[in-house]
């Protein structure tokens, strides 16, 4: 029988990576509209600092997608 901890476990670990794809999302879109190294790396940096905020994350996810 599964132990109640493990399934913890296994519900930690499956929030965090949800939460690793949605933080570098901005990242990978902008891999994908083939930005330019620098546009990127301002795209991952402003993703990985100001990501944990909602207005931050936005804002590189504005950055990543638009035209």
């Amino acid at each position: 029988m599964i132990d109640a901890n493990i399934l913890l476990y296994v519900k930690y670990a499956i929030a965090i990576a949800i939460l690793l794809v949605i933080i570098l999302a901005p990242a990978w879109i902008a891999r994908q509209t083939k930005r330019d190294k620098t546009e990127m790396a301002i795209i991952r940096i402003s993703s990985w600092l100001f990501g944990w905020t909602g207005v931050g994350w936005l804002v590189a996810l504005y950055l990543a997608a638009r035209k």
